[in-house]
């Protein structure tokens, strides 16, 4: 425990807040796709479909994003990917928005 403290006390605060959010926003959208998956199991509601697919999605970013500042990735398609998934994130859930039942 006092190595875990000791390498949290090296780290910025802004770091580590920055850390601490993307852990909660992925655990948070971890939930949202467990809840979507069962609500769309209990009722078969197409648009939850859509749901599912935005939060896997945001989950997905999130993770990409924390692992790219703890591990300093500076790869070409990161330039594309990261905005290519926020542009499907908002699609899908303009569908789910927008699509009849």
């Amino acid at each position: 425990m006092d190595i875990i403290l000791s390498l949290i006390s090296q780290i910025p605060i802004y770091d580590l807040t920055e850390l601490i959010l993307y852990v909660v926003g992925t655990l948070i959208a971890a939930v949202l796709i467990a809840l979507s998956v069962s609500s769309y199991v209990k009722t078969g509601l197409i648009k939850l479909k859509y749901a599912i697919v935005v939060f896997s999605l945001f989950c997905a970013f999130l993770i990409y994003e924390n692992l790219e500042h703890l591990f300093s990735l500076d790869n070409p398609f990161t330039d594309i990917i990261i905005p290519a998934t926020g542009l499907s994130i908002l699609l899908f859930f303009f569908l789910a928005v927008t699509r009849k039942a």
